[in-house]
């Protein structure tokens, strides 16, 4: 089981390193964009909870 361990460690290791030197380039960050209607959508979602509530307490 140690062997196995040890395996690992140095195959992580060498990796990890391997990955490092290589300077892997991360992209940029994405532009926001806004989404049309999320307005909407949440008035209409509140107007159902309503609904639903209002249906419970009659």
């Amino acid at each position: 089981m140690k062997h196995i361990y040890h395996t690992l460690i140095i195959s992580l290791s060498v990796l990890f390193t391997t990955i490092m030197a290589q300077g892997i380039p991360f992209p940029d960050t994405p532009s926001q964009a806004p989404i049309g209607g999320l307005g909407l959508l949440a008035a209409a979602g509140g107007a159902l909870a309503y609904k639903k509530l209002k249906d419970r307490f009659k």
